[in-house]
């Protein structure tokens, strides 16, 4: 289990070395704002190919498909040295829809590898990597790009190179069954089986509504801090480092004390520090008071995700999982936008509204569905 860690520590360093250095071109390359802001469409508009990529994780051995992937991926992270836009767009499109595909690859793949009953604290670590490499990529690539623009493609090139051999050395899976022909409705199968499962559906609904709230309380925190308060960008940044810790003990936690405490248990705490962080942010007079509601923010979001990450692939059939982790990724990247949206509107009307809203209904969820989870 170390090397998948490691395979997925490298793939996340190795996208940031990509990722960071096309949003930098793009931003200086002294087009309109609407095409300097491309490669983050482009990046969004992917999460939204989930649904046949997720199909596609199912036709394929997975540990194949994941090195076959991170292969083209690295090879397309070459594509940097391209100086024509339009040439770096479709890189960009390219690296993007294959990120996708090996996220979701890669979340049923684990769940292949770790026993049932570990899976909750093995999605725990695994986020705990993302988080941690997460962090330090972004300043990592940016330091590459200030001094020289043609070391981070060539690092990002080593590093999926890497994490692909790495997960060639990983155990195969149980083989997938053979499939005739491609019909259209597999790519739903995922979504059908998420909302007709009973146990899940209640899981469902609260996680693709944490995942708004949280999309909300993140993007409001530069304009509470900046705007609202008058603090400096300095004290942004300290408060984004506190929602990255708190994400970081989230995932560790969530997955180490599911077994103890009960999953059912782990998933009401995690809603309630959620609605709790949403009622301290809507009423902080002061910074601090922000960086504790953003730590308790990040703390119940991630274990909450962790958890109810787990008892889904747990509960969705190996043949499955691919379609299952991409129709929840689908729901729930159509779902996010909505949050910086309506928190941008409600916060024009007055700041604490946007606030209340999502902590009102974090702690109506765990109220309605904690019943059952208990």
């Amino acid at each position: 289990m170390r090397r998948f860690f490691l395979a997925e520590g490298l793939r996340t360093l190795g996208e940031g070395l990509f990722t960071l250095p096309l949003f930098v071109l793009f931003a200086l390359s002294g087009s309109p704002a609407w095409q300097a802001t491309l490669p983050f469409t482009l990046q969004r508009i992917a999460g939204l190919l989930a649904l046949p990529l997720g199909a596609l994780a199912d036709r394929i051995p997975r540990r194949e498909l994941l090195a076959v992937a991170l292969t083209l991926q690295a090879l397309t992270a070459l594509g940097l040295f391209l100086k024509t836009p339009i040439l770096l767009l479709l890189c960009g499109a390219l690296f993007f829809a294959l990120s996708t595909l090996t996220g979701l690859t890669a979340s049923a793949y684990l769940a292949d590898l770790a026993k049932r009953e570990g899976l909750e604290k093995a999605r725990g670590r695994s986020a705990a990597v993302h988080i941690a490499v997460d962090t330090l990529k972004d300043p990592f690539a940016g330091i590459l790009v200030t001094r020289t623009f043609w070391l981070p493609p060539f690092l990002a090139l080593l590093a999926l190179f890497g994490a692909a051999l790495l997960y060639r050395s990983l155990p195969s899976e149980k083989a997938p069954t053979p499939k005739k022909r491609f019909h259209l409705t597999e790519v739903w199968e995922g979504v059908c089986f998420l909302w007709q499962a009973p146990t899940l559906r209640p899981i469902v609904v609260a996680e693709a509504t944490y995942t708004f709230v949280f999309a909300l309380g993140v993007s409001l925190l530069p304009f509470l801090l900046l705007r609202v308060l008058g603090e400096s960008p300095l004290v942004y940044g300290i408060v984004s480092s506190l929602l990255g810790m708190g994400s970081f003990l989230g995932s560790l936690l969530g997955g180490e004390l599911s077994q103890r405490v009960g999953q059912g248990r782990i998933l009401v705490l995690a809603l309630l520090l959620g609605s709790g962080a949403c009622l301290i942010l809507g009423g902080a007079a002061h910074w601090i008071w922000v960086g504790v509601g953003a730590l308790l923010l990040g703390l119940g979001s991630l274990a909450f995700f962790v958890v109810a990450g787990a008892i889904r692939l747990a509960e969705a059939p190996p043949e499955l999982r691919g379609r299952v982790a991409g129709g929840f990724l689908f729901l729930s990247g159509a779902l996010a936008p909505l949050g910086p949206l309506l928190g941008g509107a409600l916060a024009g009307v007055a700041l604490p509204l946007p606030f209340l809203l999502a902590g009102g209904l974090l702690l109506a969820l765990a109220l309605w569905a904690g019943r059952g989870w208990r």
